[in-house]
């Protein structure tokens, strides 16, 4: 696949894709700078880098006999295997490592539905269920099917309303009933309110813990309703215990996926998705947010790369097919010779791909991103356009030339601050600074070519 980079480079505004399992990431990075320090990759050098990964992957709550499983492939692999083609034994080690994640977090198998099937949600209560239905509706109704949202969940008394009011942002049909009690009643009157029209996803009774009346209860539907497919929505920070729960629900009513949530930073990340991928119910979604487009598709391969630093521009990419972009505002801005218009452009395009912080986590980088650069806040943004429209079409072209009495007759002008202006002049030239690194192409580009980890073509 040829990645034509320039045509999603230009919009970094509210919410993107998260960088999930934060810790573990960290710790699996910070072991490839520590490798790539090393002045000779010998047998000494390989086991102290594998005993930071196992660290890393410990730490992410990852049973300790795949740990060490893993350790082991790795370091047998490194030492025996001939490093392929131009890559150096640096280079192999750690595309030994990723491969060896790859496999341990599972297949990424992905998840076939058509309209006029059905989808049943099970899972215990506080799981993230309910809010799971509808991104989960989200995610279908931009595939271009036609989801209905059936309300099952008797248990708890605000799930009609959550799930009500989350239908009703997203434009999705909903069905439930507040006074009955008994939850196949409303499926089978949801199913035939929706007269076999769309995709019926339903949102089922939770507990709060397992027990036998929620596996009666989930067994009786499942066999009545005979779903195309039944989810089992799990919390991610539960770690290791995510596989228990997985082999009890797969055994009771036929289990076929799993959606993990709450896995936007949470330690125990690493531990949920490898206990899962053992009782081979494949996870197909991980929720990464609190917000409705907080669902992704799980990737091992891109979850991989994104965890031990080499960006994630597939996901991208696709959250960017929505987004109509300015080609021209894109060359220049992969030039590094983008002026203040560029900058009140990419103000302008805010809601469109997520916050610039949230879209680099996605690219890969071979240097430091200055952090001050990244955490531009919302309201600084809207005061930066605020002074821009006070300036004059030469200060917006050659920002350059805005000094100490231009400075002050803009803030004047626009009724911000001296200040104000300052910083977006500094946020220009970091910008500026920033983006030139990313287009010309940089070492971890080249290496991710050598690794044979996507196609880059066109990203220079």
């Amino acid at each position: 696949m040829e990645v034509d980079y320039e045509k999603w480079i230009t919009s970094f505004a509210q919410e993107g894709v998260k960088m999930v399992v934060e810790k573990l990431g960290t710790g699996l990075q910070n072991a490839i700078k520590k490798l790539r320090k090393a002045v000779v990759v010998d047998k000494k050098t390989v086991r102290e880098y594998l005993k930071e990964i196992q660290k890393a992957l410990l730490v992410a709550d990852v049973n300790v006999k795949l740990v060490f499983d893993l350790s082991k492939s790795i370091e047998e692999r490194s030492l025996l295997e001939k490093p392929p083609g131009s890559l150096s034994r640096r280079e192999n080690l750690i595309k030994i490592t990723y491969e060896e994640l790859v496999k341990l977090l599972g297949t990424g198998d992905k998840l076939k539905v058509s309209d006029g099937g059905k989808i049943l949600l099970v899972g215990t209560q506080g799981s993230g269920k309910t809010t799971t239905v509808a991104k989960l509706s989200r995610y279908f109704q931009r595939s271009g099917l036609h989801p209905r949202l059936i309300c099952a969940d008797t248990f708890r008394p605000a799930a009609y309303d959550q799930l009500n009011q989350l239908a009703a942002e997203i434009d999705i049909p909903f069905y439930g009933e507040t006074n009955e009690k008994d939850s196949l009643k409303i499926i089978h009157r949801g199913i035939a309110h929706f007269k076999g029209n769309g995709l019926i996803i339903i949102d089922s009774e939770g507990r709060h813990r397992l027990n036998e009346d929620l596996m009666q209860d989930i067994n009786r539907i499942h066999a009545e309703i005979k779903p195309e497919k039944t989810l089992l929505v799990l919390d991610g920070t539960m770690g290791q215990a995510a596989g228990e729960h997985a082999a009890a629900f797969q055994s009771s009513c036929d289990v076929e996926g799993i959606i993990l949530t709450k896995m936007d930073g949470t330690a125990k990340g690493g531990g949920a998705l490898s206990a899962c991928s053992s009782t081979n119910a494949p996870v197909y979604f991980i929720g990464v947010g609190e917000h409705i487009s907080d669902l992704e598709e799980f990737d091992p391969e891109r979850f991989v790369s994104r965890l031990i630093g080499f960006g994630d521009l597939q996901t991208l990419l696709e959250k960017a097919k929505e987004v109509e972009f300015d080609e021209k505002v894109a060359k220049r801005l992969l030039s590094g010779k983008f002026d203040l218009n560029d900058i009140y452009e990419q103000i302008s395009e805010m809601n469109k791909l997520g916050p610039l912080k949230k879209v680099m986590e996605l690219l890969p980088f071979g240097a430091p991103v200055p952090k001050d650069a990244l955490d531009v806040q919302e309201e600084k943004l809207k005061r930066f356009k605020i002074a821009m429209d006070s300036m004059t079409p030469e200060e917006m072209s050659n920002p350059e030339m805005i000094k100490k009495s231009r400075i002050e007759r803009i803030a004047r002008g626009s009724g911000t601050k001296p200040e104000d202006v300052r910083e977006l002049l500094k946020y220009h030239k970091q910008m500026k600074k920033l983006m030139k690194n990313v287009g010309s192409g940089k070492k971890m580009e080249r290496f991710m070519k050598k690794l044979g980890m996507g196609s880059f073509e066109g990203l220079g």
